[in-house]
């Protein structure tokens, strides 16, 4: 029942503080982070393993019916299966039950004398299937995804923050937490078992959409939302997308030995072709049209065909045909125009807001509050806990500030 309501309760909390307190409704501040799952660390299983040992056990399951066959031909009797190429479960299943009927009618259970070789060969053959059934089960639950916990099989296995002590990424079953803020109240929650905040925007804003009838104006989030798609999707749907990509810190770094042959530092002509520190202009070699996303991606290749005589061939590249670049017209606009609006007093404000107010939200729920693992299992328990954790954070939030208690006295209860 709580499931069901949960949004409607969610949203309601929300617009009760918003009327009360007069909040921006046009810029939404977006974060994620990650909640370690109420899983068994060492509980993993990966697609590597599915991959590699689902067809290892189709080989062993193939060899076993080739002995039936060979069994059956020995003793003359005129049986035999075929061997298949694709796995099949279903076939298995089949070969199984006709072997027990045949074992049954030919009366082949010897007692005190040990397992009948027909019996101990469709044994062998039942482990092996049953494995390739345990493998298709696992690669249902996998979906998209490169892993799962088996104590909850909706827990993907993150990076969660480095452990200072061992020197390593801790490696743990997690859910990747997305939330919207506006003036310091969290707008909109979203679950997602995938560990990449970039593809989490968009599912993230469309439910935003379906919660309150509408996308926010403007979204501001960091380079972890920053892609191709994400650009296109804010922009057929009219919202502004002020979303820092991959690399611009890098960009903005003043050049030097390191990092002059980098891309990023190359100067353009003014149709975007790269020119090379020593003045080379980089040659077309060919380009692509991709339609996996929203609109076509086109994709121009470059090759610098200077490189055979450069003295500082060695620092550039070690391409043995000459230094490549990959660039899209596109993205490299948005990137330009993301560059520009950063640069102004606006948008130097709002990564401002951002970081105190989607960071500050976090930090508050797990550093503060100690809220760092979850209770339920399963992607809609999640949902429902964090969730109330949202809406237990926007009261607490709205009866402090009505109270003007202070904020080192915020404590969860």
């Amino acid at each position: 029942i709580l499931k069901c309501s949960i949004d409607e309760l969610f949203k309601q909390v929300y617009l009760y503080i918003q009327d009360k307190e007069a909040l921006e409704e046009n810029i939404l501040y977006i974060d994620g982070t990650k909640f370690e799952a109420n899983a068994n660390k060492m509980t993993f299983f990966w697609r590597a393993w599915q991959k590699r040992y689902q067809p290892r056990h189709w080989k062993k399951c193939i060899e076993i019916i080739r002995q039936i066959n060979t069994y059956f031909k020995k003793n003359e009797i005129n049986i035999r299966y075929s061997i298949i190429k694709e796995p099949s479960i279903e076939y298995l299943i089949e070969i199984d039950e006709r072997i027990e009927k045949y074992i049954a009618e030919k009366k082949f259970i010897r007692r005190r004398r040990g397992k009948h070789e027909l019996a101990k060969l469709v044994d062998e053959l039942k482990k092996s299937a049953i494995k390739m059934w345990q493998y298709a089960m696992a690669n249902d639950v996998l979906g998209n995804r490169n892993s799962f916990s088996k104590t909850d099989a909706d827990a993907t296995f993150m990076h969660m923050k480095y452990d200072y002590y061992n020197h390593t990424n801790v490696f743990k079953p997690g859910y990747n937490v997305q939330a919207g803020i506006v003036d310091g109240y969290i707008a909109h929650m979203y679950i997602s078992a995938d560990p990449n905040d970039i593809k989490t925007l968009q599912p993230f804003l469309n439910e935003f959409k379906k919660q309150y009838d509408e996308y926010p104006k403007t979204v501001v989030g960091d380079a972890g939302y920053g892609g191709y798609d994400n650009y296109e999707f804010c922009k057929r749907n009219s919202i502004e997308a002020v979303l820092k990509y991959s690399g611009y810190e890098a960009k903005k770094k003043k050049v030097n030995d390191k990092n002059r042959y980098h891309l990023v530092h190359f100067e353009r002509t003014t149709d975007g072709t790269p020119i090379c520190p020593q003045g080379y202009a980089f040659d077309i070699e060919r380009t692509s049209v991709k339609h996996f996303g929203l609109t076509p991606k086109v994709t121009i290749y470059y090759r610098n065909s200077n490189c055979a005589a450069c003295p500082v061939r060695n620092r550039c590249t070690k391409a043995t045909k000459g230094r490549t670049a990959q660039i899209t017209p596109a993205l490299e606009k948005e990137k330009k125009r993301i560059d520009e609006l950063l640069e102004t007093g606006r948008g130097k404000q709002l990564l401002s807001n951002r970081s105190s107010q989607a960071e500050g939200t976090f930090a508050d729920i797990k550093e503060n509050f100690k809220y760092t693992r979850l209770q339920r299992r399963g992607e809609s328990g999640v949902e429902v806990e964090m969730k109330l954790v949202g809406i237990g954070f926007n009261l607490r939030k709205y009866h402090n500030k009505k109270h003007g208690k202070p904020k080192d006295d915020i404590i969860l209860s």
